[in-house]
């Protein structure tokens, strides 16, 4: 017996009104020394030399995910270990470090930091550039662990990148070639976005507008990828099912848009396919095992050459202006900041 697929159940997206994004430079984006406290359990203390700035800390200053105030906003940091916590084994003061700062703070210039969370750059990573690292720790992080443990890439199928032009897109298309995908489609906003993309291994980068048509020419007619990855949100996110194979995956790592959509519980059932989710700080709250590997895994890959990632270089005081470049979606590559420029 065959299952109808109700129209009812189609996904729809709306704009909830506490999404809505508000274009500001608020103080906060500019600290320049975060003074960490005794409540870092398990902590040492980093003299930051390099840190950078994600979109994820625009959807924290604009309310799309709530944060304790003061918030001093950073997710990543690269620097030398000055004290060493109670109970911390693995770092000695003057280790170089790079470090996920996922509870913020990162954008300063002392910077307590999880022992969980970092990664001494030494024997294969003594090399790594102090910029380079800090551009990797969240997004190639996060490349590694859409296409791997949410995305499920096996050799041979096809991925839909949206934001190809973005840190994690760029990283992503990189690795994907790696795991053996057969077909890399990137899609972005502008075309002078597409042409900075085409030079990270896609086989094409079209429009969103484009989108069904490319995929339908590149995997022979059939009109279906296996994997997409979406950081994008909004309309577009409720369409991308039309554009899966049979058992195909939707992996969920962003909302760029600020607009919410829902799926129907049998969603899933009716389409054949699977909706996955891939977040670093749920990762680390619930397997923070799988986060470090995931982690590691992203210094080895941009150290030895695996992947490249494209660096703007900015003083710290110019955070709100990379903020605001990220905002408006006007940015390609990673900014990171300079700590004592």
């Amino acid at each position: 017996m065959t299952t109808p697929r109700p129209h009812a159940h189609k996904p729809h997206a709306h704009k909830p009104h506490a999404h809505k994004p508000h274009a500001r430079r608020p103080h906060a984006h500019k600290p320049h020394t975060h003074k960490p406290s005794a409540r870092y359990g398990g902590a040492h203390h980093t003299a930051a030399t390099r840190t950078s700035v994600n979109f994820a800390e625009v959807m924290f200053r604009r309310g799309q995910f709530p944060v304790d105030l003061p918030h001093f906003p950073g997710l990543e940091a690269v620097g030398t270990v000055r004290a060493v916590g109670d109970g911390v084994t693995g770092f000695r003061i003057g280790d170089r470090v790079a470090a996920l700062t996922l509870g913020g703070g990162g954008n300063a210039e002392v910077v307590a930091v999880g022992a969980e969370h970092a990664v001494r750059l030494d024997g294969p990573l003594a090399g790594l550039d102090s910029a380079l690292a800090a551009g990797a720790l969240c997004n190639v992080t996060t490349a590694i662990g859409v296409l791997t443990s949410a995305g499920r890439l096996a050799e041979g199928e096809s991925v839909v990148v949206l934001a190809a032009a973005a840190g994690v897109g760029t990283a992503a298309a990189q690795l994907a070639r790696t795991l053996g995908a057969a077909t890399v489609i990137g899609v972005t906003s502008s075309p002078a976005k597409a042409g900075y993309a085409r030079g990270f291994g896609y086989d094409s980068v079209v429009s969103y507008d484009d989108l069904e048509r490319e995929v339908a020419e590149r995997t022979g007619g059939a009109g279906r990828a296996d994997l997409v990855l979406d950081s994008v949100g909004g309309a577009f996110r409720s369409s991308v099912t039309g554009l899966l194979a049979p058992f195909g995956r939707h992996v969920i790592f962003g909302n760029a848009a600020a607009e919410d959509v829902t799926f129907e519980g049998n969603h899933p059932w009716y389409t054949s396919t699977s909706l996955a989710g891939y977040n670093l700080g749920g990762v680390a709250g619930r397997a923070p095992h799988l986060l470090r590997a995931h982690l590691e895994q992203a210094l080895a890959k941009v150290a030895d050459g695996t992947v490249r990632v494209d660096v703007r270089l900015l003083p710290l005081n110019d955070v709100a202006h990379a903020h605001e470049l990220l905002e408006t979606r006007a940015s390609t590559g990673k900014y990171v900041l300079d700590v004592h420029a």
